[in-house]
């Protein structure tokens, strides 16, 4: 018997006409919807078919990291599609893939070294120690996956 194989691809949306600390109005499931829509109008019925395991698993509106599990193999149709898109839903925004796994422990691994390189470079722009600490205290309360 031959085991489903997944890949989990973890994306960020980058807002064009926002500052980064506003909040995002998507959710995990208006976005799934948005990719389906949009893998039809690029790939067709066969995409559609092929893309019957496509799950945005994890979507947080703060940090605007998404992870979307789909099958092995039609995987290539979501990442292949990513870079094209300029909106979702109603917010102007650019798609930007930063992990391919094979594993959800994997990316999660990828998110701690990703926000903590994020972390690192902007804590350099406060000058005052109450300053940076609010910072890592802002971050430290984002949810885990």
């Amino acid at each position: 018997m031959v085991r489903v194989k997944n890949r989990y691809i973890l994306v960020q949306l980058m807002c064009n006409n926002r500052s980064d600390t506003d909040a995002f109005s998507l959710n995990s499931s208006q976005l799934n919807n948005f990719l389906r829509q949009k893998i039809e109008k690029y790939y067709g019925e066969f995409g559609v078919a092929s893309m019957l395991r496509l799950h945005v698993i994890y979507f947080n509106e703060k940090t605007r990291l998404c992870i979307i599990q789909t099958r092995h193999g039609p995987h290539r149709f979501v990442t292949s599609i990513l870079p094209l898109l300029t909106v979702a839903d109603t917010e102007s925004v650019r798609y930007r893939i930063l992990y391919v796994g094979a594993t959800l422990q994997q990316c999660q691994k990828f998110i701690v070294r990703y926000q903590q390189n994020y972390v690192n470079k902007m804590i350099g722009h406060y000058n005052g120690e109450a300053q940076k600490q609010r910072f890592v205290e802002e971050v430290s309360k984002i949810k885990k996956i």
